[in-house]
């Protein structure tokens, strides 16, 4: 089982597995489907895989992985032929993909796709400047939300047309981005925690690495208990567009809330202190977890 992991967390197939969970979890609890669903979640899958593929390589190439002892440098120095069959290959493959879908996602997906291709490129460097926009003080935790949020949320939203044949339910689609909005902060900054000293090595200004760790996880803390109120709120009201049938259970924000809970423990005692690996098992295993949840304690699909 841990070279299992290993292999996946190393390859990104695991972050890209991430992807198509916490967007049918989304799926399920607002209670979105059309058929072409599955070709998203295909395209997801692949692009989430390139752009993590892409960016690692790139930071590899330019030398800003530092440590040699990191399981990322090591597995691209062992396998730079299967690296670069990965990168060509899904980023093909989620071309592909997209022309199944719905005009509308596509142009969602293009601007996902600008933010997280360019966000580690220089991309004013032609003028002069470079900076990326990663190096925006802050920027990177923000970006990060809007993209993972718009992914599991809006994609779905436009592909299923909802919004044509569901004018009404708008408001609730919109809400729930920005409820996940809160929940992918929550789960990101512990990762800007985990690298606080290497982020201020390389000048990259997260709040970790500007305001300190402990702040930081009162802010974590923050996030979690505004997210534990927002949730609760979209539960009562997905239930109530669902009347006179409950359609979620008790048990589904009982369980997102213990697992709000969990993640709160492991990011005070732990998240500065394990390895990034740990990082990316917790914080990216809770979007398969919180798709379990939702799927297995709902009424009905």
């Amino acid at each position: 089982m841990h070279r299992l992991l290993k292999l996946l967390i190393e390859t990104n197939l695991f972050i890209a597995i991430a992807a198509v969970c916490f967007m049918w979890a989304n799926r399920y609890f607002i209670d979105i489907y059309v058929e072409s669903l599955w070709y998203l979640s295909a395209q997801i899958f692949f692009s989430t895989w390139f752009v993590y593929q892409i960016s690692r390589w790139i930071y590899y190439q330019k030398g800003e992985y530092t440590n040699k002892e990191e399981l990322v440098v090591q597995w691209f120095e062992k396998y730079p032929t299967f690296n670069k069959i990965t990168i060509y290959g899904s980023g093909i493959l989620a071309i592909v993909f997209t022309f199944f879908l719905q005009s509308e996602t596509i142009v969602v997906l293009i601007l996902i796709g600008f933010i997280s291709v360019l966000y580690p490129v220089q991309i004013f460097k032609p003028f002069g400047i470079k900076t990326r926009l990663r190096d925006f003080p802050f920027i990177k935790i923000f970006l990060i939300a809007f993209v993972w949020s718009a992914t599991s949320v809006i994609l779905p939203y436009t592909e299923s047309l909802y919004y044509k044949n569901h004018p009404d339910q708008t408001r609730l689609v919109i809400l729930m981005f920005l409820t996940q909005f809160i929940f992918i902060l929550f789960i990101t900054l512990p990762f800007d925690i985990n690298d606080a000293e290497t982020d201020k090595a390389s000048n990259v200004k997260t709040i970790p690495a500007v305001l300190g760790i402990k702040p930081s996880k009162y802010i974590v803390l923050a996030l979690g208990i505004i997210y534990s109120f927002v949730i609760l709120f979209m539960f009562m009201l997905v239930n109530w567009n669902h009347m006179p049938n409950k359609y979620l259970t008790d048990s589904t924000i009982i369980s997102i809330w213990i697992l709000l809970i969990l993640l709160q423990i492991f990011t005070f005692l732990k998240s500065d202190k394990v390895s990034k690996w740990w990082i990316k098992i917790i914080y990216d295993g809770s979007m398969m977890i919180y798709f379990m949840i939702v799927f297995f304690t709902k009424f009905r699909m």
